[in-house]
């Protein structure tokens, strides 16, 4: 028997309860679309600046860091041949150059204290960009609160990344409240009900041989994952690399075709002392383009006889989101099962924790509450 179908085991390694807060992400998708749908942006917002005038932005950045933002990855990914207007992902201290007045800056940050994202809010203020916001609360949405901005506040007491679905779900839902796009919010519940299914079939009641996510950690223990995702699967692969980090406690990587037959692909020509630690998962659609078929099907003949382990995960359902959410969840399962196989808790954050603390003695998040609040009438 696995050592992930002792379901007794799992919940006391579980201590904080992980698996249950992801199987709860199909209720957190429709709550956060609800709460977006709930938001109404004003005609204008008044600050120090000047005003900040609402209307139809020719360009949306999405400000945040970590797991935060990684909606606003999957936001570009869903959108990218629907929004007329560029969809930026900002990770930095610093609004970009273009920025201004008929910009939609949409600021994320889970606990709302994110120094990176608070400098770039109180710049995108000083710019009189057009700003939303989504947090459970701290420095960012008290500023909100008091400058009239309109923000989606979310629940707190969970880690970012455990987050995600509300973190993700009111970013469609805003773009669509402001006429960028259509059926947006009809995507987000469609996928609610596809993962609501999966929850199903990826609990930890459900033994190894049934469980996909189970059996993905289990071919996974030992090794590096690398995620190959294309077209809309590449915030996918960039996301599970990261859940493997973060969850699993081990390096991966990630990279999309066809960019990766030009540079990388080269890389698996090392000795197999260099490359047989690796595991390689190929994300699948059934409805993948010809051309990205036969690159995936020669990169996997490529690739077999150099790494540990090559593997697929295959996407669900008929929507683009329902594709992205499925191969999603089920990566993000096993990378909660992946970290209990290690006898690690997928909870702790030691590194990250430790660098925040260290940065902690410059006061950048106060630095940027008081450019904001200089701001406020």
């Amino acid at each position: 028997m696995s050592c992930l179908d002792d379901v007794e085991a799992l919940r006391k390694a579980d201590v904080h309860g992980m698996l249950a807060a992801y199987l709860r992400w199909a209720d957190n998708l429709l709550e956060a679309a609800k709460r977006a749908e709930d938001i109404s942006f004003p005609a204008e917002v008044r600050t120090r600046a000047g005003p900040i005038r609402y209307g139809e932005p020719d360009a949306v950045v999405i400000v945040g860091m970590g797991g935060s933002v990684v909606g606003g990855e999957l936001l570009k990914d869903l959108t990218w041949d629907v929004v007329p207007v560029p969809v930026l992902v900002w990770r930095d201290y610093h609004m970009p150059a273009f920025a201004g007045p008929d910009t939609l800056v949409i600021a994320v940050s889970y606990s709302g204290n994110t120094e990176e994202t608070l400098m770039a809010f109180s710049e995108a203020l000083g710019r009189k960009c057009m700003i939303a916001a989504i947090t459970s609360g701290g420095i960012l949405g008290q500023l909100c609160k008091r400058l009239g901005i309109p923000v989606v506040e979310v629940p707190a007491g969970l880690k970012p990344r455990m987050a995600l679905p509300y973190l993700f779900a009111p970013l469609p839902v805003l773009l669509e409240k402001l006429g960028l796009a259509k059926g947006l919010k009809g995507q987000v519940e469609e996928a609610a009900a596809l993962l609501r299914h999966m929850a199903e079939d990826l609990g930890p009641d459900v033994p190894t041989a049934r469980n996909k996510a189970k059996e993905l950690a289990s071919e996974l223990k030992g090794t590096i994952p690398i995620v190959y995702g294309f077209g809309f699967f590449r915030s996918v692969a960039y996301r599970l690399k990261t859940q493997f980090n973060e969850n699993s406690k081990v390096p991966s990587f990630y990279n999309w075709l066809p960019a990766l037959n030009h540079d990388e692909v080269m890389g698996w020509e090392a000795e197999d002392a260099l490359t047989k630690p690796f595991s390689v998962i190929f994300i699948r659609d059934r409805d993948e383009a010809l051309e990205i078929r036969h690159r995936i099907e020669a990169t996997k003949e490529l690739v077999a006889g150099k790494a540990s382990k090559v593997l697929e995960l295959h996407a669900l359902g008929s929507e683009r989101l329902e594709k992205m959410l499925s191969v999603l969840y089920v990566g993000e399962m096993a990378s909660l099962y992946l970290a209990l196989a290690r006898g690690v808790d997928p909870y702790a954050m030691a590194s990250i924790d430790d660098i925040k603390e260290k940065l902690a003695v410059l006061g950048m998040a106060e630095k940027a509450r008081a450019r904001a609040e200089a701001l406020v009438p």
